[in-house]
């Protein structure tokens, strides 16, 4: 009897903390179409919309540490709160602008919420598991659904867009209106979801505790320690950030340059490839505990890069199949190691530091991230390539490469732990 209430406990919580993950992916799963296409919109290109999303980065970075300390003392749930309620406020007023210099710093501002929320999410989910299969298990989990759950964003973008698809509303302002509102909503309601989950896991006793499978390492790392496990990680982040600044957010301006499909074609391409990723997500939070986290990551950050080759290296315009392929395989392999990255991180630190850690790594994962948008969003204005698509099939492959890269600074950090908690545990022999 006792093991079927902890079972359903068990699956309560991780029902209401994947609850909480869907709803913060979904509320950010329409900027992939919606963003862009917005920026043209407003009579302004690719190098604007590049320097509005890196500005966004740039605030994050500046608020996401304090956010982490905040999360830290006061709780992952008011952290979580305030940031949804506020880029949520943010984001429903963004259509509402009428010069691209309050488009710019009304989106700006939405790096305030993001950098509440994100690393009070992931630090709560953290809080809430066992280190090792259990925590592996849940960001796999939890990923999954959230993933699945975000095909509708870029899809029901699209169709709203898509004057054919979704005729009726005129002029093209309402559309993006009713698409920010609904965005907005989202953001909104995951922050009050996240508040509650917080009061929730407290009330069931699954908070604040320190599992014996982290006692090991809980007793080598102090703060001085802490510090040098996240800056290595750190690194690790801002290698592949730099990479990531340069070819994500330009990805689907590439694909409307060199394919020009309809908007219901383009945002269904995202979306596909959110469902390809949930599966994958999925089975590295099932298998990464078998098969090592670290290797896991690194045979999926090898692939990133082979397959951003075969996306602009398809045929123009006829290989517009073929690079949907190339395109949703290399979006999963890019993205399904997420839970494997979250699980490593968090039973890498202490729990005491988990909020302000994930913060400093966010920091140095936004930072170079931002300041790779700002690069290429300076090359394209300078007109240093012809079009959007040569840039894409020049720099995209180079860039990407830094993926693979990326994982030798979590690999040295993993084994500096490791042998404290040897020295340690023969120092007590």
């Amino acid at each position: 009897m006792e093991q079927h209430s902890a079972n359903g406990s068990n699956a309560s919580k991780i029902a209401r903390l994947s609850l909480l993950s869907a709803l913060n992916r979904l509320s950010q799963s329409f900027n992939t179409i919606v963003l862009p296409l917005f920026v043209l919109s407003i009579g302004s290109d690719e190098a604007f919309y590049g320097l509005i999303v890196a500005m966004a980065g740039y605030v994050q970075s500046a608020f996401v540490f304090p956010a982490g300390m905040f999360s830290d003392k006061k709780g992952r749930g008011p952290a979580i709160l305030f940031g949804g309620l506020f880029s949520g406020v943010v984001i429903i007023l963004l259509p509402f602008a009428v010069d691209p210099i309050i488009v710019l710093v009304l989106y700006a501002a939405t790096g305030i919420g993001s950098g509440f929320r994100m690393s009070s999410v992931q630090a709560l989910i953290a809080d809430a598991t066992k280190r090792g299969d259990e925590r592996t298990k849940s960001y796999g989990y939890t990923t999954a659904i959230a993933t699945v759950v975000a095909v509708a964003g870029p899809f029901i973008g699209g169709f709203i867009l898509d004057e054919t698809a979704f005729p009726g509303i005129d002029p093209v302002v309402v559309r993006y209106m009713i698409l920010f509102f609904i965005m907005g909503a989202l953001r909104i309601l995951a922050g009050i979801v996240g508040f509650m989950t917080e009061r929730w896991l407290k009330t069931q006793g699954m908070l604040n505790h320190v599992d014996t499978a982290d006692a090991p390492l809980e007793q080598t790392q102090d703060a001085k320690n802490d510090t040098k496990t996240a800056t290595m990680f750190g690194v690790s982040r801002l290698i592949m950030g730099f990479s990531s600044g340069m070819v994500v957010p330009y990805m689907v301006l590439w694909i409307i340059d060199a394919f020009n499909p309809s908007e219901i074609v383009l945002g269904s391409l995202p979306a596909i490839a959110n469902l390809t990723l949930a599966s994958g997500a999925l089975f590295v939070g099932l298998m990464s505990e078998r098969t090592g986290k670290l290797k896991m990551i690194t045979g999926l950050y090898i692939l990133a890069p082979i397959l951003t080759i075969g996306i602009v290296h398809s045929p123009r315009p006829e290989g517009f199949i073929l690079m949907a392929v190339f395109y949703i395989s290399r979006q999963a392999v890019s993205n399904m190691a997420q839970p494997a990255n979250n699980s490593l991180l968090m039973e890498e630190i202490s729990q005491k530091r988990r909020g302000r850690t994930y913060a400093l790594t966010r920091v140095m994962w936004t930072f170079p991230r931002q300041t790779g948008t700002l690069l290429t969003s300076v090359m394209l204005s300078l007109g240093m390539f012809t079009s959007m698509t040569e840039f894409g099939v020049i720099v995209f492959p180079i860039a990407m490469t830094l993926y693979p890269i990326s994982v030798i600074p979590m690999y040295f950090a993993v084994k500096r732990n490791r042998e404290l908690v040897i020295a340690r545990t023969t120092e007590g022999l």
